[in-house]
């Protein structure tokens, strides 16, 4: 089932949630593959070095923190890292693209994958709160809430349009 009837509203909406949702995991892919191929990379010392470039000192203790933690990475948990990014950016672009084309398993799938991530999102706001964690929250829960809605409207809707009895069953049939 297509949503060919909606308004064109709620479809440019539905466009823009799809592009959103290809470019994420256009980059997750790309994030994975990368780290796939560079397991015995020292990120520690490529941290530095974009450091610098965006002049930001490393010595500072926050930025020493990530840095530190960047040279001890080990390539097992890169590896998974890289595994865990290409599952979740194929995962996107199949709701990207879904999404794109108006269909409604697309729809379904983005609100259960969201709704099950945002459990994971608060405890992650919690722990470590930050402007940008609140906001991707926001614009998770608004999606979910707008997706939720449409399926709602598209679900329902051709229920009310099938006759509630049999006569008036009948009456569509006669001449």
């Amino acid at each position: 089932m297509t949503g060919a009837a909606d308004p064109p509203r709620s479809r440019r909406v539905l466009r823009l949630i799809a592009v959103e949702r290809a470019a994420r995991g256009l980059l997750l892919l790309g994030a994975g593959v990368y780290l796939l191929f560079h397991l015995n990379t020292d990120f520690g010392r490529l941290g530095e070095r974009v450091m610098r470039a965006i002049e930001l000192d490393p010595r500072r203790p926050f930025f020493h923190r990530i840095v530190a933690y960047l040279h001890h990475l080990h390539a097992s948990e890169l590896r998974v890292a890289a595994i865990v990014a290409i599952g979740y950016g194929v995962l996107e672009l199949v709701e990207g693209t879904g999404l794109w084309l108006d269909q409604l398993w697309a729809e379904y799938l983005t609100v259960i994958a969201t709704s099950l991530l945002l459990p994971f999102e608060f405890y992650e706001l919690v722990r470590r709160p930050s402007v940008w964690k609140a906001a991707g929250i926001v614009v998770n829960l608004a999606i979910v809430a707008y997706l939720a809605y449409l399926l709602r409207r598209r679900v329902t809707s051709p229920r009310k349009l099938e006759p509630e009895t049999p006569s008036e069953r009948l009456d569509e049939l006669s001449p």
